[in-house]
């Protein structure tokens, strides 16, 4: 089993702060492993998350995915890796308002391949109906309730098929119903293609629904 994810930091420090998080963390991770990580709100767990995801460079320490160093990466690099090989699955603030939820779903396919952007459409289709938001593709986010949304930002963070999935709190503004349905198509990411997945919650039962639980306990 090869190792997708290899995070060594010393500390990420906040500008103009005195004040730094994630001192001293490390992680490893495997392709096709599910890794929740849990914490207070304040240790780190979003930013975690973008700097796993090449949003995030200004940090102490090092990171390699799929056994490079990412240091190494030129802005073209982390772009094609932050479109097409890692997807995020942000808490609905992250969609567009002014454009419509189909729109905000399908953003990542303006920069793939056409092969690739003809598979994402397949699956946006298959899916969009399993989640349930095909009848607001042609609505702005602004006319949408917190559920809906949530289920938008997911379904943009996961339509490229992509190697790794970051989510952060993927399931906070869902019922039980639509929580499961969500979990279930992360899941089946994971079982047929190997998805490697990471998911920041709160929710001690999504976390053990995941292969390993990490808990974040330095405070700011």
């Amino acid at each position: 089993m090869s190792q997708v994810i290899d995070l060594s930091l010393k500390r990420k420090m906040f500008k103009n702060k005195k004040t730094s998080i994630l001192n001293d963390f490390s992680l490893t991770v495997n392709e096709g492993e599910k890794v929740a990580i849990m914490g207070k709100s304040g240790v780190g767990k979003t930013s975690l998350l973008n700097i796993l995801g090449l949003v995030d460079n200004e940090y102490e320490g090092s990171l390699k995915l799929f056994n490079e160093t990412v240091d190494s990466f030129s802005e073209s690099k982390r772009a094609a890796l932050r479109n097409e090989n890692i997807g995020f699955v942000l808490q609905e603030s992250s969609l567009i308002e002014s454009l419509k939820v189909e729109k905000n779903i399908k953003l990542p396919l303006l920069y793939a391949s056409k092969e690739r952007r003809v598979k994402a459409e397949q699956y946006f289709d298959k899916i969009s109906d399993e989640i349930g938001i095909t009848s607001v593709l042609d609505h702005l986010p602004s006319e949408c309730s917190g559920g809906q949304k949530a289920r938008v930002a997911f379904l943009r963070g996961i339509i490229m098929k992509p190697d790794i999935i970051l989510s952060d709190e993927p399931t906070a503004f869902l019922d039980e119903k639509n929580k499961n349905i969500i979990l279930d198509v992360l899941f089946d990411l994971n079982k047929q293609y190997n998805t490697t997945l990471i998911t920041v919650t709160h929710d001690e039962e999504v976390a053990l629904r995941h292969d390993r639980v990490i808990y974040i306990e330095n405070e700011v």
